[in-house]
C-alpha cells in the first residue's frame, strides 16, 4: 500500500465510531491500549531495572536482547497453547475460536508491555497516555505507523528522526491526532493479521498448536523489528 493510500485511509478519523465499528482483533488491540495507558510505569521500570540487576554486565543492546527473547518466549508459548486446545478432542470449534480470541489479547497485552520497555530503555517518555498509545501503534504497525506520523509531525526520514523520537516530542493535542489516525488504519490492519493466524490456529489434529506457534512468531518478529525501527537505536551506555 502506497504511503498516500496509508495517510488518506487514516483521515476524518472519529475514535468512538471506531471503537464502535471494530471488528475480530479489533476490540482486542483496543482493549490492549487501554491496558497499555493504565500500566503503572513503576512496573515497566521495575522489569527493565530487574534486567540490569540480573545482568549487572549488560549494556543496553544486551538488555533489550533480553527483553526480545522474554516477549518471543511469551509469543510463541501462547499460541501453541491455543493450538493444543483446540485439538482436544470435544473442545469443538467455538470452543477453541473463544480460546484464540482469548489468546490474542495475550499477545497484543504482551507487545504493547514490550514496546513500553523497549521504549522506556531508550529514555523515550512513557509517562502520558496518549504517548504511550502512539507508541504502541507504531510499533505494531511499522512502516505504515511511520508514514501516519511522517504526515502529522513532517518529514521523519532522517536517522536522528524516527517515530519514538518525533512521539516523545509532540504535544498532547497533536498525540490524540495522530492517534485517531493510528487506530482507524490498525483496526483494519490488525485485524486481517490476527484473521489469518486465527484460521491457522484451531486446525485439528495437533495441526493448530504447530500453526499457533508458527503465526505467533511471525508476528513476534515482526513487532521486534518494527520496534527497532520505530524506537530508534539503544543508548551506547547506561
Amino acid at each position: 500500500m502506497s504511503e498516500s493510500k496509508i495517510i488518506t485511509d487514516a483521515l476524518g478519523s472519529d475514535p468512538m465510531t471506531l471503537e464502535e465499528n471494530a471488528g475480530f482483533g479489533g476490540k482486542y488491540l483496543i482493549a490492549a491500549l487501554d491496558k497499555a495507558v493504565d500500566m503503572q510505569t513503576s512496573v515497566i521500570e521495575g522489569y527493565v531495572n530487574w534486567l540490569r540487576k540480573q545482568n549487572p554486565k549488560a549494556n543496553p543492546a544486551e538488555i533489550q536482547v533480553l527483553i526480545d527473547k522474554h516477549f518471543m518466549r511469551l509469543a510463541t508459548g501462547s499460541g501453541a497453547g491455543v493450538g493444543v486446545a483446540a485439538a482436544v478432542p470435544g473442545i469443538g470449534f467455538v470452543t477453541g475460536a473463544l480460546a484464540v480470541g482469548a489468546e490474542s489479547l495475550v499477545f497484543l497485552d504482551a507487545a504493547a508491555f514490550y514496546t513500553m520497555a523497549s521504549a522506556h530503555l531508550r529514555g523515550i517518555d512513557i509517562n502520558h497516555s496518549e504517548r504511550r498509545r502512539a507508541l504502541v501503534l507504531v510499533v505494531l504497525l511499522g512502516a505504515s505507523g511511520t508514514a501516519i506520523v511522517d504526515a502529522t509531525v513532517g518529514d521523519i526520514s532522517k536517522p536522528s528522526k524516527v517515530p519514538g523520537i518525533a512521539i516523545s516530542r509532540l504535544r498532547v493535542g497533536n498525540l490524540v491526532e495522530v492517534n485517531s489516525r493510528l487506530l482507524k488504519f490498525g483496526l483494519n490492519r490488525i485485524g486481517k493479521q490476527f484473521r489469518k493466524a486465527w484460521i491457522g490456529k484451531i486446525l485439528p489434529l495437533g495441526i493448530g498448536a504447530v500453526m499457533g506457534t508458527l503465526a505467533n512468531r511471525k508476528m513476534a518478529k515482526k513487532t521486534i523489528g518494527n520496534a527497532y525501527d520505530s524506537l530508534g537505536p539503544v543508548p551506547s551506555s547506561f
